[in-house]
Parts: structure tokens; sequence; C-alpha cells
């Protein structure tokens, strides 16, 4: 009877261990998966427009395209800044700030897209600030964008330039 209830536990504990219950963003990461896919452009003749954050700051959205501007033009990568100016890739990103006593940290998602609005790649990260407390978005500072769009253009000039 023991050996029987002591199975029946196992069983039940391995079953929970399959199935785990995902919520909010992670029950769709899933879904969402995809291996990247090949840019279909010359890197000579690739072009990208970088579009603005929604749900952030102005001034930190603002500043922060521009500092994508420049490390994307570092990169050799050619930037569209007029707003809807013909480009042959579309860079849409989404970020959140959190912070705790110690610190803030800012996720990031930026999704590649062609112009039939298909993704093609998504590049996904953080950055912790040592500023904490208050809103976390206060406590973003110029070096933490820096690094944000420095990490972003070369990842970008790799996948662009990976079948090379």
């Amino acid at each position: 009877m023991i050996r029987a209830a002591l199975l029946l536990v196992v069983a039940v504990t391995l079953a929970a261990c399959q199935q785990p219950s995902l919520t909010g963003i992670a029950a769709g990461v899933g879904r969402e998966m995809a291996p990247p896919r090949a840019p279909l452009a010359d890197p000579a003749d690739a072009t990208f427009a970088f579009l603005p954050f929604p749900g952030i700051p102005g001034n930190v959205s603002d500043a922060l395209l521009r500092r994508i501007w420049l490390r994307a033009g570092q990169e050799g990568l050619t930037v569209i800044k007029r707003p809807g100016g013909p480009a042959l890739f579309t860079v849409e990103g989404s970020l959140t700030a959190t912070s705790n006593e110690t610190n803030s940290l800012i996720f990031y998602v930026f999704d590649v897209k062609d112009i039939s609005g298909r993704r093609l790649h998504r590049i996904v990260g953080e950055q912790r600030s040592e500023e904490s407390g208050g809103d976390p978005w206060d406590n973003v500072n110029r070096d933490d964008l820096d690094l944000i769009a420095i990490r972003l253009s070369a990842l970008i000039n790799a996948w662009l330039n990976a079948g090379a």
C-alpha cells in the first residue's frame, strides 16, 4: 500500500514537472520564438528606419533614438532618419524599466522587420543602472542608453553580415 502511494506521488510529481505554467509575457514566448531569417538584402544596400519607442518618456525615447542613429552609423549601417522614409528594414523597440533599492533595470526587445512587416530578427537584452528609487526612467543615464545603442547596432550589423 505504501509502495503504491509512493509511486502515485512520483507519477503526479513528474507529470507536474512536464507542464510548466507560464503567465503574462512568458506565456507567449514559445509561440513567438523562431530562428532569425536571413536579411534578403545585400548588406551594402540595406537601409534601416528605427521607429520611436512607445510607452517610455519622450526625453528618454529621443535620447535613445539619437544614440542609436549615431552608433548604427559608426557600425556602417545606413540609417533613414526621416519619418516614413524608404527603408528596407524597420526596427521596432519595446522597453520596460523597473527599480528596487539598489539599482534600476531596463529590459528591451527590438524586432527587425522587412518592408511587409514580417519579423526577420529579434534582439533581447537588459541594461542595469546603478541608480535606484523613484521612477525607474529617472534613473536611466546617458551611459545606459549608449550601451543599449552599441549592443543593438553591433547585433544588427552581425545579423546583416552573417551570410556575407
